[in-house]
């Protein structure tokens, strides 16, 4: 049973860690949104030494805001997995992880895991925009594999969700 705990423990810290950093970003996230409106013309400026003076900017501008908003949303709906998972792995710990309580957790993460991969739909749309503008952004490709694992999450969630039950009814009859 050592190898576990050690496992859990790490496990607990590296969602801490992330959560640490999730916050982070969303904070330097939200920072730069403020800061790109009185930095407004310096942002331009670099954006038409970059790449012209027929650059659209005001769409170039507008572009990288909703960059940034997507950025924060994105990084609240991975806090909310974080949070999920971290309160699983407390369950885990007590020694009593199935149950009703973590079936709506798994559930949470599954719809979160949802919106992440709704977001992702968004970052390519995205960068079809950046590509209209005739600006550089990231490639994008689509995730089958997040779709997966949203399946994968809800199936889950019902199989905690009747563990739960039958934990449940077998405690009643003995």
């Amino acid at each position: 049973m050592g190898g576990h705990d050690r496992v859990l423990k790490a496990s607990r810290l590296v969602v801490r860690l992330f959560l640490l950093v999730n916050f982070l970003c969303i904070l330097g996230f939200v920072v730069a949104i403020l800061l790109s409106f009185p930095v407004d013309g310096w942002i331009v400026a670099r954006l038409v030494r970059k790449y012209g003076p027929t650059l659209n900017v005001q769409g170039a501008m507008l572009a990288l805001r909703v960059v940034m908003v997507w950025g924060v949303v994105a990084g609240l709906v991975l806090h909310r997995i974080l949070t999920q998972l971290l309160a699983i792995l407390d369950t885990v710990r007590r020694g009593d992880p199935f149950t009703a309580a973590n079936a709506t957790r798994i559930r949470a993460i599954a719809w979160a895991m949802l919106g992440l991969q709704l977001l992702d739909l968004v970052q390519g749309a995205m960068t079809a925009w950046f590509a209209a503008l005739h600006v550089q952004f990231a490639t994008w490709t689509p995730a089958f594999g997040g779709w997966v694992a949203v399946l994968l999450l809800f199936v889950l969630a019902q199989v905690f969700a009747r563990g739960a039950e039958m934990r449940d009814e077998l405690a009643g009859t003995v």
